[in-house]
């Protein structure tokens, strides 16, 4: 029997959360306050909710459906517009668009309460059947999956399921520079784990040793908008009790040196394919080529084998480490609660045409799609703490709250900085472009709430008399630096290799050298290199790629600086013949990073 994934996290479990503010902003912690409209469950079903559609009138269709499309405009918009009460407003209509749905749609199936019960305690489970639609929870999944949503069509488009993985995976290492656990914290407040729409936001994450997976965290996200079940891989090494899984920072060391994270796991056509987001790449399949499954890396050594670099790093993994693992694989899948509520499955059936957004999967389902995939290597498929962790940390604890809005300093939004990185992550580059180029490199810009100010009637009437309050100079050199890079992205993602190289390599002659006595944004100095490795591979001049592959993280011990070296040695290998070739390839790729 699964051990209950509350009693690792270190808390008590929450019934009564508190609530959490629009967008990113996640100062308000007042208690929930529901508003019921005229909701009375069980009065039977509404007119249109898939059950008694025929029943419906053209005039009750038409005014249910102005009603969803209104909640679902006010939860996606609410970031654009914050202060105000979208989510609040959002779940009044839910609720009474809902309103008469019988009862038993809000249970869960029995499989997954089997499943489900096994791992949280009774509260969580009845928390989970609630019929009322809440903003604290339940407007906050909507609005994260949405823009998950909108990332994962467009990016993935269409294909096979494989491919489409990979360009989601692709993208995200692109987009997202991974930082050294502890980066993004102060002397004052310590960095904690951040959900995945916080790490799309920011564009940084860390991959930490242990549970502390950011980037695994959003690959499984993004791919589930994708219909792609994803978990995180683990082994033991020695004989070991059965562990404790507890997440994050402050694991119990004991168990986190036996309890072995290792690579995401997407199950495309019954095979389990691997990606591993500490790296930032796939693993390549048999002769360097494609993705390896799981299956690959237990029948031929050689898969992981050419994962090390000799004579520098270890990549820790091997065949015979899998096949001795006492506890054979393990699965660690998505513990984000919104998703085993059956209120989401109830409104994904509803959801059709731009709306259509993958809001639940039965974890039963899921744990039972590994145990066909991994066969007799499965060991045991539980929830994945972390991610619950983070939920619930977010409603509960102050400090944890102030220390992700830490990290989130450049996205207030009283700064221009959210409002382009939005457009840009819904697909809107030309516009995300023009919001970037309206402040960058400019003095004096106006708080955003200042601009809002001046276009009020008293303004236009001459009334105001205040001075206008402009971005400080030090967050303008921070929002200087953020905009730059996040340029260099939007061109990277249109195929503008030019235009992406000019801006990553302004980016290298703004930001300093990393290091803990720099501001963190300069973090992004390693993802230019690391992306103009990747535009100048794909201007086809080698070197110069493998150059910057291999200097990009010469300061950062995190392990993409081992995943960039392998792809600089891999095109060092692709080049027999090319300078330097007659040399090793571990020593063509060092002298590269001196």
């Amino acid at each position: 029997m699964n051990r209950p994934i509350w009693l690792g996290l270190g808390f008590a479990p929450l019934v009564a959360l508190a609530a959490v503010a629009t967008g990113c902003d996640y100062s308000s912690r007042e208690p929930d306050v529901v508003s019921p409209g005229t909701f009375s469950p069980g009065r039977g079903p509404m007119p249109g909710t898939g059950r008694n559609t025929a029943a419906a009138s053209p005039r009750e269709a038409a005014d249910r459906a102005a009603i969803l499309d209104s909640s679902i405009e006010l939860i996606r918009n609410s970031v654009l517009h914050p202060g105000g009460d979208n989510f609040g407003r959002a779940t009044q209509q839910l609720n009474q668009y809902f309103e008469g749905t019988p009862g038993p749609s809000y249970r869960l199936e029995s499989d997954a309460r089997d499943f489900l019960a096994e791992q949280l305690p009774p509260e969580m489970l009845r928390d989970l059947e609630s019929p009322m639609w809440s903003p604290r929870g339940d407007a906050r999944h909507l609005e994260d999956c949405m823009l998950y949503s909108s990332v994962a069509g467009r990016i993935g488009g269409t294909g096979d399921d494989l491919e489409r993985a990979r360009r989601v995976f692709d993208w995200m290492v692109e987009q997202v520079q991974l930082v050294p656990a502890g980066w993004l914290g102060s002397r004052q407040l310590p960095q904690v784990p951040a959900r995945p729409y916080d790490v799309l936001l920011r564009g940084m994450a860390t991959e930490s040793e242990g549970f502390w997976s950011e980037r695994a965290w959003l690959f499984m996200e993004l791919c589930r908008q994708l219909n792609i079940d994803v978990g995180l891989l683990t082994y033991t090494r020695g004989n070991v009790l059965k562990p404790r899984i507890q997440a994050g920072p402050g694991a119990d060391q004991a168990d986190s040196q036996q309890v072995i994270p290792w690579v995401c796991a997407a199950l495309v056509d019954d095979k389990a394919y691997l990606f591993d987001a500490r790296l930032g790449m796939a693993i390549p399949g048999p002769g360097g080529r494609g993705v390896a499954t799981l299956a690959d890396a237990l029948a031929d050594p050689s898969i992981l084998e050419r994962m090390d670099l000799p004579g520098q790093h270890s990549y820790g993994t091997s065949r015979a480490s899998l096949i001795s693992s006492p506890t054979k694989i393990g699965v660690l899948m998505d513990s984000s609660q919104g998703f085993f509520s059956p209120k989401m499955k109830l409104l994904q059936g509803e959801l059709v045409g731009k709306n259509r957004t993958v809001l639940y999967r039965n974890p039963a389902q899921q744990r039972d799609h590994f145990a066909k995939v991994l066969g007799d290597r499965l060991g045991e498929v539980r929830l994945w703490s972390t991610p619950l962790q983070v939920e619930q940390e977010l409603f509960r604890n102050p400090q944890f709250v102030d220390s992700t809005k830490q990290s989130l300093t450049f996205f207030s939004s009283d700064y221009p900085l959210i409002y382009a990185r939005i457009k840009q992550l819904r697909g809107d580059l030309e516009g995300a472009l023009g919001e970037y180029i309206s402040f960058r490199l400019i003095k004096d810009v106006p708080l955003v709430s200042e601009r809002n100010k001046a276009k009020s009637p008293q303004a236009q009437a001459g009334g105001r008399q205040e001075p206008i309050r402009t971005i400080p100079a030090e967050v303008q050199k921070g929002l200087d630096l953020y905009a730059t890079h996040y340029m260099g992205l939007a061109q990277l993602e249109r195929n503008n290799l030019g235009s992406a190289r000019d801006m990553f390599e302004q980016v290298l002659t703004m930001a300093a050298e990393p290091d803990p006595t720099q501001p963190f944004y300069v973090a992004f100095r390693w993802g230019a290199d690391a992306n103009l490795g990747r535009v100048y591979e794909g201007l086809g001049d080698a070197p110069l790629a493998i150059r910057h592959y291999a200097r990009a993280n010469r300061s950062d011990p995190s392990w993409q600086r081992h995943g960039n070296l392998l792809r600089a040695r891999d095109l060092v290998w692709r080049r027999p013949f090319a300078p330097g070739a007659g040399r090793p390839a571990a020593a063509t790729v060092n002298a590269a990073a001196r």
